[in-house]
């Protein structure tokens, strides 16, 4: 529970701390007096957001600061979690400065609002946890009506399910998209292929194909001008060899009169080996010279074939083509990849599906039991506050579908007089009963809720009278086992108060503030006096005040 607040530089708020009642906590004062403002600012530690507009003082930061006690609600796995320090007291700290920056503080260190709201929604209902778009509306319904049931830890494994069923067929849709463009692109990307695989490259033999082509084109060329080569260096009358064999015996006739002879000697011999070597090749070459004009047409054939692919494919040699071909076998591959991986999904999500009708019959069942429960508290409770001929209905209806709570559609409908038809609460209920009705479900719903703090804000707009002092007896019992923060108008619940504060405003010079002051039980008697008369009180309004208080 929050057992102190204290506001500093917070609209027309300079500085204040109230000292909470873990019971029943009522503010009371003027219209336009700022009450409200101190809701604004209980809402700045529970992680709204603000900007530098709620300065009273542009030259100064606001800091709102929360006490709480938290060593009964079990939130040391969150701390731990948060890597915060945990202690019985925690203090929450929000600062905003006049660029509108704000930063928030748990025991002192410094956390995100995703980090503060965490928190704070575990400790204080600020009338919006269900209300925020009033009990009017289905999806808040249905949560105040598991609450109830107790089936919020079953209705979040539901919820959680059908997150990860919705994220599946997300992903389903995505791969079947995919899955419709690659069927478009599957047979073009199969016939490149077939092509690729149909000419078979092979990268060592056909790097060099126009080198063996223009061997096969000149074969008679090739194998006449070597074999002339081989024959004139060694096989004709006057080859070569047996010309330089003569000069070698020449000169060797002179050698040992003339240091040249013998190198001209030796040059002459390396050179008759050359000849003799370069003739063996020649002929050798020659001799292997493949003269077949049909093979000559098949490789003609493949080159023309290797260059249209190579132009078709816009590259430049075989290990570029092997390179596209691998790529498209890798696309081809994918594709049927994809192929299972949308039927492994589809199979996950029929399993997900199944599981999510079982716990959806598991919540329907548990919220069937608690409907005639529910509707006769509300119903009895209606007659509490003087709608002795108002009835509530709670609609359940079963969807074929899997909503995002199950698959039950939940109305709460209201009669309002005897005979009555059953309609929307919005279409039939006035302020009066819309606040009777909030406070009813609330209070049933609240015993339900491990929240230690629930915070109304004028809950009893549009009554009056007993109506209103029954709605205080609620609220009383309500603050025996939660602490209770109420904003009211009406002095029938402000007498039920443990804790009571009147909000006014103060002028001095050009300045008005909101001021805050803690009634002893004698000015609790004035304050309620004067909000059952009129100020200065009357002697008959005083003993009233009395009465209210006693009762």
């Amino acid at each position: 529970m929050i057992s102190k607040l204290e506001i500093n530089n917070y609209a027309i708020i300079d500085s204040l701390a109230l000292d909470f009642s873990d019971n029943l906590n009522i503010i009371t004062g003027e219209t336009g007096s700022g009450k409200s403002i101190l809701l604004g600012a209980l809402g700045l530690i529970l992680g709204r957001r603000a900007d530098s507009k709620v300065l009273l003082n542009q030259d100064k930061k606001c800091i709102v600061e929360g006490y709480f006690e938290v060593t009964d609600y079990g939130l040391q796995d969150f701390f731990k979690q948060e890597d915060l320090d945990y202690d019985g007291q925690v203090v929450i700290r929000r600062e905003i400065n006049a660029e509108g920056k704000s930063r928030a503080f748990i025991n002192d260190t410094p956390v995100n609002l995703k980090t503060l709201q965490n928190l704070t929604s575990q400790l204080v209902d600020l009338h919006e946890q269900f209300e925020n778009l009033g009990i009017n509306d289905q999806r808040q319904q249905i949560r105040m009506f598991d609450a109830f049931s107790k089936t919020v830890e079953l209705r979040n494994q539901y919820e959680q399910g059908f997150k990860q069923f919705k994220k599946q067929q997300s992903t389903l849709l995505s791969l079947e998209e995919k899955q419709r463009d690659a069927l478009k692109q599957r047979d073009y990307l199969q016939f490149q292929l077939d092509e690729l695989l149909e000419f078979n490259i092979d990268q060592k033999s056909d790097s060099n194909l126009d080198e063996r082509l223009n061997e096969l084109e000149h074969a008679e060329e090739i194998t006449s001008v070597l074999g002339g080569l081989a024959y004139g260096i060694e096989e004709s009358e006057l080859s070569t060899l047996s010309q330089i064999k003569e000069l070698q015996n020449q000169l060797q006739n002179i050698e040992a009169f003339h240091p040249a002879a013998r190198e001209l000697l030796d040059r002459i011999k390396q050179t008759y080996l050359e000849l003799e070597d370069i003739g063996y090749e020649a002929k050798k070459i020659a001799e292997s010279i493949d003269l077949d004009p049909q093979l000559a047409h098949e490789l003609r054939l493949r080159v023309d074939q290797l260059n249209t692919l190579l132009h078709k494919h816009q590259v430049t040699d075989v290990d570029q083509l092997q390179e596209i071909q691998n790529d498209l076998e890798n696309q081809l591959s994918d594709f049927s990849n994809l192929d299972d991986e949308i039927e492994q999904l589809k199979k996950s999500l029929r399993k997900a599906e199944k599981d999510l009708r079982s716990v959806a019959d598991e919540l329907s069942n548990v919220r069937k039991e608690h409907i005639t429960t529910f509707e006769k508290k509300v119903t009895s409770l209606l007659r509490d506050l003087k709608m002795e001929h108002a009835a509530f209905k709670v609609s359940m209806i079963r969807s074929t579908d899997l909503l995002p709570h199950g698959q039950d559609e939940i109305d709460f409908l209201f009669a309002p007089n005897k005979g009555s038809d059953y309609f929307q609460i919005k279409k039939v209920a006035s302020g009066g009963e819309m606040s009777r009705l909030a406070l009813i479900i609330k209070s049933l719903v609240a015993g339900s809720l491990h929240m230690p703090t629930l915070v109304f804000d004028e809950i009893d707009s549009g009554v009056s009278g007993d109506v209103a002092k029954k709605m205080g007896e609620i609220l009383h019992r309500l603050a025996d086992s939660h602490q209770i923060i109420s904003i009211t108008h009406s002095p029938q619940v402000a007498a039920k108060a443990n804790r009571h504060f009147t909000v006014f405003k103060q002028t001095n010079g050009k300045e008005t503030k909101t001021q805050v002051r803690e009634l002893d039980e004698a000015a609790r008697i004035i304050e309620i006096a004067t909000m059952l008369s009129s100020s200065p009180p009357s002697e008959a309004a005083m003993t009233s005040a009395r009465e209210l208080m006693a009762g």
